[in-house]
């Protein structure tokens, strides 16, 4: 493993651990992506989800 992706690996590692352990950092984190989602969905008009196609 590269020294590069080491402290990448390291880095997300300690964010994961710092919001397990952090409950309201947790929640504004899920509040801002859930609205940058909501966001970037009414920005388009309409979402882009296709429907399921089963294969057997």
């Amino acid at each position: 493993m590269s020294k590069r992706r080491g402290i990448l690996m390291t880095a997300i590692g300690a964010g994961v651990t710092y919001l397990m352990r952090n409950k309201q950092a947790r929640d504004k984190l899920f509040s801002t992506v859930s609205g940058m989602m909501k966001s970037s969905n009414s920005s388009h008009g309409t979402s882009k989800t296709r429907p399921r196609v089963e294969v057997k």
